[in-house]
C-alpha cells in the first residue's frame, strides 16, 4: 500500500504547531462557550425558584411557612429566603451541568472538523501526520473527564456514535473501549466484555496505520480481547477473552477466534436459545438422555 502524505501548505513544523495551537484554543473556547450559559442558568434558577414556586401557592408556600415557623431561630436568614433554592440545589446543579456537557460535546464535534481527517492507510512518523491524528482524538478522549456524574451514560454507545461510530441495535459496548469511533462499524446484537478493545489504528515500523474495523451481527468480544485496525469479523463470531485479532485479519462467520485460529462454531437454533432464556418455563431445567 502506498504511503500517504497530507498537502504541505507551509513548512511541516509550523503546520503542526498551528494545528496544536488551534486544538488548545478551540478546547478553551469550547469550555467558555459551554460554561457561560450553564452558570447563568444556575444562578438565575437558584435566585428565582423561591418566588416561582411560592407564587404557585399550595403546597410550596405552606411547606416553607411550616419550616420557618418550626425552626425560626435555628438557621441563618438565607435558609428561609432561599428555601427552595437550597432544597433543589443538587437537581438544579445536575441539570445545568448536563446543559454544559451538551454544549461542550457540540463544540468539540465542531472544533474537531478543523483538524484534517486522515484517510485509511500508512503515514510515516517523519511526516508528523500522526500528530494530526492524535490532535483529532483529543476531543473524543476528553469527554469522559468532563462528564463526571454523567460519565456512566456518556462512556457508552451514545458517546461513540456522536463521534462517528456506526453501532447496530441491541449492541452493548458496556465497559469495552473504542479507540477510533470514526473507524468503527459494529453490527446488531453484539456484546463487549470488560476492557475489550477496538482500535482503528496501529503504530508499527515507524508508521501509523489507519483502517476501519468491521464487526458483523451477533459478535461477542471477550474480556481484554484486542481487535486491531482493518479487522473484518463475520456474523456469529466469538472472540475469546484476552485474544488478539491482528490488523487486516478476516474472520469468517460462525467461528470462535482463539489462540490465533478460527475454529468452527455450531450455531444455536433460535428455538433452543429461546427455550433456555431467562424467564422461560424451561430455563434451568436439564434434559434426560437415555
Amino acid at each position: 500500500m502506498a504511503l500517504k502524505h497530507s498537502k504541505k501548505w507551509f513548512p511541516m513544523k509550523a503546520r503542526i504547531l498551528a494545528y496544536g495551537a488551534y486544538m488548545i484554543l478551540s478546547i478553551l473556547i469550547s469550555l467558555i462557550v459551554a460554561a457561560v450559559p450553564a452558570l447563568f442558568l444556575f444562578a438565575w434558577a437558584f435566585w428565582n425558584i423561591d418566588s416561582i414556586l411560592n407564587g404557585l401557592g399550595w403546597p410550596f408556600i405552606d411547606v416553607q411557612s411550616a419550616f420557618q415557623g418550626t425552626f425560626n431561630a435555628n438557621f441563618p436568614t438565607i435558609v428561609y429566603t432561599k428555601f427552595w433554592g437550597i432544597i433543589f440545589l443538587i437537581p438544579i446543579g445536575l441539570f445545568c451541568y448536563a446543559l454544559f456537557l451538551g454544549i461542550l460535546i457540540g463544540m468539540f464535534k465542531l472544533s474537531r472538523r478543523g483538524i484534517p481527517h486522515l484517510e485509511d492507510g500508512y503515514y510515516k512518523q517523519e511526516t508528523e501526520d500522526w500528530l494530526l491524528y492524535e490532535f483529532a482524538q483529543v476531543y473524543y478522549i476528553l469527554i469522559p473527564y468532563f462528564a463526571g456524574f454523567f460519565s456512566i451514560f456518556l462512556d457508552t454507545s451514545p458517546r461513540h456514535m456522536l463521534f462517528g461510530a456506526k453501532i447496530g441495535k441491541n449492541t452493548i459496548i458496556g465497559n469495552g473501549r473504542i479507540f477510533n469511533p470514526e473507524r468503527t462499524i459494529v453490527g446488531e446484537n453484539c456484546f463487549f466484555g470488560y476492557d475489550a478493545i477496538l482500535s482503528g489504528h496501529v503504530y508499527e515500523s515507524g508508521c501509523l496505520y489507519l483502517k476501519t474495523v468491521k464487526l458483523g451481527n451477533n459478535v461477542t468480544v471477550g474480556s481484554n480481547a484486542v481487535i486491531l485496525a482493518g479487522a473484518n469479523i463475520g456474523d456469529n463470531v466469538l472472540i475469546a477473552a484476552t485474544s488478539v485479532v491482528p490488523k487486516d485479519k478476516v474472520i469468517p462467520p460462525n467461528t470462535i477466534w482463539v489462540r490465533g485460529k478460527a475454529l468452527p462454531r455450531k450455531p444455536v437454533p433460535c428455538e433452543e436459545a429461546e427455550a433456555y432464556a431467562v424467564g422461560s418455563p424451561t430455563a434451568g431445567v436439564g434434559t434426560d438422555e437415555d
